[in-house]
């Protein structure tokens, strides 16, 4: 362990032992124990390789390295001409093998003069290994200067994203096979039908969707509002993303634990998971411009003109070191897996969304601080500091095993939870706004989330006044009576704070431990099960306890590559040397100017 690791960790470990952690929850009794009353997911596998390391200093990896502003120099190119060319270059390669640098300064990457007859654009970034670096927050500025127009106007949220980085999927998986005989919630492996096709590795889908009526019913533990359509006529839709361990005859064992129990009579399938790998995002800020009077659906400007990127079907990626000012929404992991979203700070006008783990398997998003300034939903002639985000970090879609980790997010703002069936979700140690109505989520995807939902040592800055005049906090609402907030009851431990608003039912929660005591049990769920699992605290969780966004404290050095002078570049921006006399003859780029051989 080096030196800033060995502090790191003495600082986590001091932070820790000042928390008070004298009332022991029953729950985390029952986990360790492998109790039958056990109600909580082994959630120690989210985020980038199961949570059991940081991605590389990226400049030690031998990554080729395309310095942006040499290449747009060179070739006489805008910052958004270059990046198109860059990754049309590196289109589809598996291993790229690329570090996309973009060095101190502003790069505008996109403009209404990029729309063509009335449309807008993505950058489409479609490779693995590949990663785009500035050089610090506040230093490198990827800009958004004008709004992505929506593809529907009807459709408020349908700008695309100025940058893409994705993999186009397929149709039809290339490999599929039935799943022959039950498993249970936890177990490590299943039986298929033929599973020669797959090895270890590998990554799959563990999948079913299916609208038998009895299947339904057990996932809700009573039959469907018949204003839930999306359920009733799609049907259960689980999407378990796995890396295969190993396989022996027809039976596949994981990575990873089962987040839902198998009944082959639903007709589950294993199926191929077409995706790319370590892709990164770091050290830079994301600039939108995005209205300074946000209101929720009034129009397109507010909900989704400034979305500056997303990650589509991507697997052990990251963004860390990262900042959003002004956006409507910040970044969404859709579709995704073993992938985490660490040190992100989101400041400006405040917009639609933040940080969302969308259709994604064992996300993680860490240590975000969501303080945009904007209007008070309750009073909007009040514009104020730190309301945040009107949904703060969290999931949507069919997500399954993620972690919201020590998020700090805006007094009026709740986490995001929004509908289409995500299940078993960790919010650990986060606070903020605490709310009705506002997780997301139309009234025809309800419920906003299923079973396993853990709220863990959650701190309360504040409620709505309509969650006040509720007179208590009501999970779920009747659909058939215009109600459109329904979640499966979750397990609450050591929520505390501002709670003298906040009334919960009894029967509507599995479990609530230590209500009103600050931070009863272990401080983090997420910390005490990697380290139940691992026997140890993994350095990079140390590390990123020791950081503390709200004052800087803890934040590292953003190292640059070398050398700094004497570089030569060829054309697509490459480093070639330091000595022009050796090189092959050709026109370089020298000190930022073409310079022949």
């Amino acid at each position: 362990m080096n030196r800033y690791k060995k502090v790191a960790a003495s600082m986590a470990a001091a932070i820790f032992l000042l928390s008070p952690i004298s009332i022991q929850a029953g729950v985390w009794e029952d986990y360790v124990g492998k109790s039958p009353n056990n109600v909580l997911p082994d959630f120690s596998y989210a985020g980038y390789h199961h949570g059991e390391e940081a991605p590389a200093d990226v400049y030690s990896l031998g990554y080729t390295i395309i310095n942006v502003k040499d290449y747009m120099a060179a070739n006489g190119l805008t910052a958004r001409q270059a990046l198109m060319n860059i990754a049309a270059k590196y289109k589809n390669r598996e291993k790229a093998k690329v570090i996309i640098y973009f060095p101190e300064g502003d790069y505008v990457l996109h403009t209404k003069d990029d729309n063509i007859n009335g449309k807008s654009f993505c950058i489409n970034i479609l490779a693995g290994h590949i990663v785009l670096k500035g050089d610090g927050v506040g230093k490198t500025r990827l800009i958004m200067q004008d709004p992505n127009l929506p593809n529907n106007p009807n459709t408020l949220y349908s700008s695309p994203a100025m940058i893409q980085l994705r993999n186009n999927g397929e149709a039809a998986p290339k490999y599929s096979t039935k799943v022959m005989a039950d498993a249970d919630k936890g177990g490590m492996s299943v039986e298929v039908e033929n599973a020669s096709m797959y090895k270890a590795g590998d990554w799959v889908c563990l999948k079913v969707v299916n609208a038998d009526r009895n299947f339904i019913a057990e996932e809700l533990g009573r039959p469907a509002d018949k204003a839930m359509t999306n359920l009733v006529k799609v049907g259960v839709q689980v999407y378990d993303a796995h890396q295969i361990k190993s396989v022996s005859g027809n039976t596949v064992t994981f990575y990873e634990p089962l987040l839902h129990r198998v009944e082959s009579k639903y007709n589950w399938t294993l199926d191929w998971f077409k995706h790319f790998e370590e892709v990164g995002v770091e050290d830079l800020t994301f600039v939108g411009n995005c209205v300074p009077d946000f209101k929720h659906h009034r129009t397109w400007q507010d909900d989704g003109a400034y979305k500056p990127i997303q990650y589509v079907r991507m697997v052990n990626s990251w963004m860390r070191r990262v900042s959003f000012e002004s956006v409507s929404e910040a970044c969404t992991f859709d579709g995704c897996a073993s992938v985490s979203a660490t040190e992100i700070e989101i400041i400006g006008n405040r917009g639609h969304s933040a940080i969302r783990l969308q259709k994604t398997t064992r996300g993680f998003i860490g240590n975000v601080y969501d303080h945009t300034r904007g209007p008070l939903t309750d009073d909007r002639s009040q514009i104020l500091e730190d309301m945040g985000q009107f949904h703060a970090c969290g999931v949507s879609k069919q997500s399954l095993g993620c972690v919201v980790y020590k998020v700090k997010w805006g007094r009026d703002a709740c986490f995001e939870s929004h509908a289409t069936q995500p299940r078993a979700t960790l919010i650990d140690a986060c606070y903020g706004g605490f709310m009705m109505y506002r997780m997301g989520g139309d009234q025809s995807q309800l419920p906003n989330h299923l079973d396993d939902l853990v709220i863990w040592n959650f701190d309360c800055k504040g409620t709505s006044l309509q969650t006040k005049k509720a007179g208590r906090f009501i999970w779920w609402t009747d659909p058939g009576k215009s109600g459109w907030m329904c979640f499966m009851p979750p397990v609450m431990v050591g929520f505390h704070g501002n709670v003298a608003d906040l009334h919960f039912n009894s029967d509507e929660i599995k479990r609530n431990e230590g209500y009103g005591l600050a931070e009863a049990a272990h401080p983090s769920l997420y910390r005490a099960q990697i380290q139940e699992r691992l026997h140890k605290i993994p350095d990079w969780l140390d590390e990123l306890d020791c950081v503390d966004l709200t004052t800087g404290l803890g934040r590292g050095t953003v190292r640059t590559p070398q050398p700094a002078d004497g570089r030569i570049y060829n054309l697509e921006g490459q480093c070639v040397g330091t000595d022009l006399d050796t090189l092959p003859h050709g026109i370089y780029i020298v000190c930022g100017k073409k310079v022949m051989r």
